[in-house]
């Protein structure tokens, strides 16, 4: 069955929200710059009440000692890293999501992060831009991916039809930003569990 990642959770209340209706993992962006930013102790005051997987999402920053320091189970780098600081960090791979384009361009990069090993998010390029959902199928042939870049209620079998290990969403289940839409998780929910009865 496809996980669910519900991310840009800002609040105690979205989070509990997201644990009751069923998602797998909850994300926390810690980016200052994001509208959805929360600091890096909320996410382990959230933890005291979820059990599901907590992803720290960053952006910026030293990469090692953003992985040092998290208080979440699992971390996100939502940017393209060097091949030093894949380096650096590949003892903790099972730890790190990692971000890669959807765009031809990056497949030498997406090669090169699965065969070390890291959990990988396949996202749109540009932010706001479509995501190349034929590449990311091919990928999803070959290798277990995540993907995410726009999810929503209305257009969530396109992604499902990839057949990711995972969705990621955030901006698609909201009233506004950094306040999810209950409406739209459990709808995302739902279909997902459907999409699983149909295969």
């Amino acid at each position: 069955m496809v996980k669910v990642k519900f991310c840009g959770i800002a609040s105690l209340e979205d989070a509990i929200l997201a644990e009751k209706l069923g998602a797998d993992f909850i994300g926390f962006v810690t980016d200052t710059a994001s509208p959805r930013f929360v600091k890096k102790d909320f996410i382990g005051f959230v933890r005291r009440y979820v059990e599901i997987p907590t992803v720290e999402v960053i952006v910026k920053g030293n990469v090692s000692e953003s992985i040092d320091k998290t208080k979440a189970d699992l971390i996100q780098i939502h940017r393209v890293l060097t091949r030093r600081e894949l380096d650096e960090i590949h003892m903790y791979r099972k730890k790190v999501i990692l971000y890669v384009p959807s765009s031809d361009m990056y497949q030498e990069y997406f090669r090169s992060v699965i065969s070390m090993g890291f959990n990988v998010l396949v996202d749109s390029e540009i932010k706001g831009s479509k995501v190349n959902l034929d590449l990311a199928r091919g990928w999803a042939k070959e290798y277990e991916i995540g993907i995410g870049g726009g999810i929503s209620p209305d257009n969530l079998h396109d992604f499902l039809s990839i057949n990711p290990k995972w969705i990621d969403v955030s901006s698609g289940i909201e009233k506004y930003k950094g306040k999810k839409d209950p409406s739209k998780m459990l709808k995302i929910i739902e279909g997902v569990r459907k999409w699983k009865y149909t295969q």
